[in-house]
């Protein structure tokens, strides 16, 4: 009876072992823990995983999450061709990021002669028999000296799989031209090199303006270690399909970028509030409403509402926040937000707010985002809650009942 229960317990590891999903997630594909394109694959029984371009730093996650995660037992280790290597693996936490592991890498062979270490068409191997010692091997690949090699430049963003560097759009020379062809240009977006994060152009600091058709762009690069700014349109609120761009190389180190050509529409999406008492998320309960017969006027109703927020278009796409830090926002007057402002803080930033109405008008053509947060009510501290209503807490949700109506912390009625 004993060798049958171990034999149940050993099977019982061994699906458990193959149910999981391990991905890799590093430099070669901008940290994506749930990329599809670096999900390990059995392959003739062995886990496997093929890369067009790697380098760089990396760890091993677990089913397109954080947690657990498997990477070095110290910096500067990891998996060099046909050396496998045992990964660390740590159940770390959000609370406790300090016990994750080191970042692995991908190691150079002893007097390569190469000057970083990247393999073109690679091939990966995973052996997860003990699942909390995998080992990764890598049995494939071409070196590839990019020290020797020509230069590349990509355009990344939200458009090209949410920043991802193997999707990146390359530059390619068309009559002696760097041109790159982008299906849809909306959000925002940099330029790098090489498919790297290393070097990357973006907003030019003197200016903060924004790429407009036909209007040749000096970027700027990184300062002092800092990265630039992602770029947008000049008008956020668009798109481009079929967008055609040029890049220009100078000689004195200026990269200019030119929208040369393509098709403009104004970019559908919603509009978000998110905060310090809404949560920094683009949550349905934190989507304006359109008011019916005012044009590009919307409304968001919430039962408290205070101190630091945000406004923002299309899931963190365009973002406003405040002009300066003087910029204070005030209950029931209006304030008017800066692209890409800082977030906005109030007058008393210990106040909470009851029963709001939060107002917002968009002039989409000159860029002008209006907010306006009402409530009859005074600090949330000093409000005597009238005997008709009562806050009750349940399954740690809050919500109100006022005159035998539920409705939750945003406002809205809940059966």
């Amino acid at each position: 009876m004993k060798k049958i229960f171990s034999l149940f317990v050993a099977l019982t590891a061994m699906v458990a072992v193959h149910a999981t999903d391990y991905y890799f997630a590093g430099e070669a594909n901008g940290w994506s823990n749930n990329n599809e394109a670096f999900k390990f694959v059995k392959v003739d029984g062995v886990l496997t995983l093929e890369v067009a371009d790697l380098y760089g730093e990396f760890k091993v996650t677990e089913n397109g999450g954080w947690h657990p995660q498997h990477g070095a037992a110290a910096a500067g280790q990891g998996v060099a061709m046909n050396t496998p290597y045992t990964l660390v693996k740590c159940v770390d936490t959000d609370e406790e990021e300090g016990n994750a592991p080191a970042d692995a890498a991908i190691l150079m062979p002893e007097n390569s002669g190469f000057e970083k270490p990247r393999y073109k068409n690679a091939t990966l191997t995973l052996d997860v028999s003990n699942p909390d010692a995998i080992v990764i091997n890598l049995v494939a690949g071409t070196l590839y000296d990019y020290a020797a090699g020509p230069t590349t430049y990509q355009i990344i963003g939200g458009f090209t799989n949410n920043w991802s560097l193997p999707d990146a759009i390359q530059f390619e020379e068309v009559n002696g031209v760097l041109t790159a062809n982008v299906p849809d240009l909306s959000g925002t977006f940099k330029i790098i090199k090489d498919r790297a994060w290393d070097e990357q152009w973006a907003t030019n600091r003197e200016t903060g303006g924004g790429l407009a058709l036909g209007v040749p762009y000096v970027m700027s690069g990184k300062l002092d270690g800092k990265d630039p700014e992602n770029l947008a349109l000049a008008n956020p609120f668009g798109s481009y399909t079929n967008a055609v761009l040029t890049l220009e190389v100078k000689d004195n180190g200026d990269m200019v970028l030119t929208l040369v050509s393509g098709t403009f529409q104004l970019m559908k999406a919603d509009w978000h509030l998110p905060g310090e008492k809404l949560g920094w998320n683009c949550n349905p309960e934190q989507r304006f409403t359109p008011v019916e017969g005012e044009e590009n006027t919307y409304e968001l109703l919430a039962a408290e509402f205070g101190n630091r927020f945000k406004v923002v278009y299309g899931n963190w796409a365009v973002e406003f926040g405040a002009p300066s830090e003087e910029a204070v926002w005030e209950v029931n007057k209006e304030y008017t937000c800066a692209l890409k402002g800082s977030d906005i803080n109030a007058v008393d930033n210990k106040a909470v707010f009851t029963d709001c109405t939060i107002r917002l008008v968009v002039d989409y053509e000159n860029v002008v985002v209006k907010i306006t947060i009402s409530s009859e009510t005074t600090d949330v501290e000093n409000v005597v809650v009238p005997t008709t209503t009562k806050k009750v807490i349940e399954n740690g949700q809050m919500f109100i009942i006022r005159d035998g109506v539920r409705y939750n912390a945003l406002g809205a009625v809940v059966k």
